[in-house]
């Protein structure tokens, strides 16, 4: 009668011992240093913010990080006295390697940088999957049986696996969310170990998956060491290349960034936490760019000899997570991602939306600024689109002026002029934003069809104590007086500035000192209660400041003085900044 055979058990033993601790500590330096390199290609490629950048960094970043796992995947089987390297097969190592970087490809530029909750969980738990397998295939050669596997070691590999993914997913998701970097020496002290002995338990438990083959009598071989350092330096070389990549990719992206802000006159420093909040803007770009994120806020500009207004939008951005978004950043963003004609037709609706409001509700029949970039002027249906939403509006033509920083304006070449021109036709004129900022082109002024120019902050800085300068903005007014062109000055924050511009020719003013930026609810009701007030107070500063009277007696005056502000004769008409 035969012999029974004992039913499979679903759960081996644990066949291959753990290592040695020399061959333990020796897999657990190299694995923390392998977890030092993939954070810091992971961190590169998360931070990366124009679109071509991202898909390249995160391709690069992907691949790399797989082919490095896999080298050190293949170093762990050397640190067991049961399994021998030369039973490594060529055919299952190019399996597992291609496994490993696929698994990596698709899964690490989601960790990085996605922002939903569920897409992260699909990553991680991916990433551990196809790490596990391709861990699986590599071992391949030497199980014994596969019907024997070991459900113990499965889980508590499967545990560690998506407990580290998702740990270092977390660390550069908080990293980024703080503004920092996350390759400082303090943030690895905190988790490397930990993270390099999860890296050697769970290489064990996955060698004790499956029934193993008994292991060979005399498996040393003088030729591991050779094999051993081959896929050692294979990492070594690999890693270098990739940090050095990704060094020079850095300083490209770098000067790609500073180009974009030389266009829209930016002064914010970008520095590895201004990295970071670009890479945070990107990754919740699709949150931010809806009509109702796009909060808007209006500063007067205000001709004091004409006592008529007109009003900025500024853009003002506040996200649950991110907190207040600065708004130079965010445009930023979107220039480097290729929406910004998206970003600037949203907000141009947004604000001729609040005009109608204001004119339907309240009666007011004010004029607007909004800033825009070149690239949205420079669209051939720009001009008709924006006289189509314009005309919808009910909005009678020169009610809205768009602005532009003179360094756009001159780096857009012969077709801005034509831009302009067209636009012209449907009664919207452009504003040079930020003149003397940076480099000057004195001859567009003459040839360009601008309605005005504004004088950047940097005209007022110590302008009460430094001769040169007030010298410097009475030329500038004399030539703008030639030319026709109305000039406003931005930044005006002392009453001594106040008199000084008002003394080189200049009426129109824009700053603190008049008035800070209000919200769109709270326009109507200042300029029907606040903005005569604030007239007057202008006068009352400038007498005070020339030391005159403001209420000087009927006749002729002294020689010098001037005539008051007209702080009676507030207009909300659609008037040029001149008051003409």
């Amino acid at each position: 009668m035969p012999t029974t055979q004992p039913p499979t058990t679903a759960t081996a033993s644990f066949a291959v011992a753990f290592p040695a601790w020399p061959e333990a500590f020796a897999f657990w330096l190299f694995a923390m240093m392998v977890v030092v390199l993939c954070r810091r290609l992971a961190e590169h490629a998360a931070v990366a913010v124009d679109s071509p950048s991202r898909r390249i960094s995160g391709a690069r970043a992907g691949m790399a990080i797989g082919a490095i796992a896999w080298a050190l995947d293949v170093t762990g089987f050397f640190i067991y006295a049961e399994l021998s390297p030369r039973e490594l097969e060529l055919g299952d190592s190019l399996a597992s390697l291609m496994l490993m970087v696929a698994s990596c490809r698709l899964t690490v530029p989601t960790l990085g940088r996605s922002v939903r909750s569920l897409h992260l969980a699909v990553a991680c738990v991916g990433l551990a999957a196809g790490v596990m397998l391709a861990h699986g295939t590599l071992l391949s050669p030497y199980v014994e049986d596969f019907s024997q596997f070991n459900a113990k070691a499965a889980l508590a590999a499967s545990v560690l696996a998506v407990t580290v993914v998702f740990f270092s997913a977390l660390r550069l998701r908080s990293a980024k969310l703080k503004g920092r970097p996350i390759a400082g020496p303090a943030d690895w002290a905190i988790d490397l170990a930990p993270c390099g002995a999860a890296i050697l338990v769970w290489h064990w438990m996955l060698c004790n998956l499956f029934a193993m083959k008994p292991a060979q009598p005399g498996a040393a071989s003088e030729d591991y060491p050779v094999l051993l350092g081959s896929v050692v330096l294979f990492a070594l070389i690999l890693a270098l290349d990739q940090l050095l990549t990704m060094r020079q990719d850095k300083g490209r992206q770098q000067l790609l960034r500073q180009g974009l802000q030389m266009m829209r006159a930016s002064n914010v420093p970008l520095t590895p936490e201004r990295d970071a909040q670009l890479a945070l803007i990107a990754d919740h770009l699709h949150e931010l760019l809806v009509p109702q994120r796009l909060a808007l806020h209006f500063q007067p500009i205000v001709n004091l000899r004409e006592g008529t207004l007109h009003l900025e939008a500024l853009l003002r951005l506040h996200h649950e997570r991110l907190g207040a978004v600065n708004p130079e950043l965010f445009f930023l963003v979107c220039d480097l991602q290729g929406v910004t004609r998206q970003v600037d037709r949203l907000i141009l609706c947004n604000a001729m939306d609040h005009v109608r409001h204001w004119q339907d509700s309240f009666g007011l029949q004010v004029g607007i600024s909004v800033n825009v970039a070149p690239v949205t002027l420079l669209s051939p249906d720009f001009s008709g689109w924006l006289a189509q939403e314009m005309e919808q509006r009910g909005l009678p033509e020169r009610a809205l002026k768009l602005e532009l920083t003179e360094h756009a304006i001159i780096a857009s070449g012969p077709g801005m002029s034509q831009a302009m021109g067209r636009l012209q036709t449907v009664g919207v004129h452009v504003v040079m934003d930020d003149f003397g900022a940076g480099y000057s082109s004195l001859g567009v002024l003459a040839d360009l069809p601008i309605a005005a120019i504004k004088c950047d902050r940097l005209f007022l800085r110590k302008i009460a104590q430094d001769q040169r300068r007030q010298a410097l903005l009475r030329h500038v007014a004399t030539m703008a007086h030639e030319l026709g062109l109305p000039v406003i000055v931005e930044g005006v924050e002392t009453p001594e500035e106040l008199r000084i511009v008002l003394d080189s020719g200049i009426d129109n003013i824009q700053g603190y000192l008049f008035a800070r930026p209000l919200p769109a609810a709270d326009v109507p009701a200042w300029l029907g209660e606040q903005a005569p007030a604030r007239l007057h107070a202008m006068d009352e500063l400038l007498a005070a400041a020339r030391a005159v009277p403001v209420a000087a007696p009927a006749g002729a005056r002294p020689a010098g003085t001037q005539e008051p502000l007209l702080a009676s004769s507030l207009v909300l008409g659609h008037q040029s900044l001149a008051g003409g």
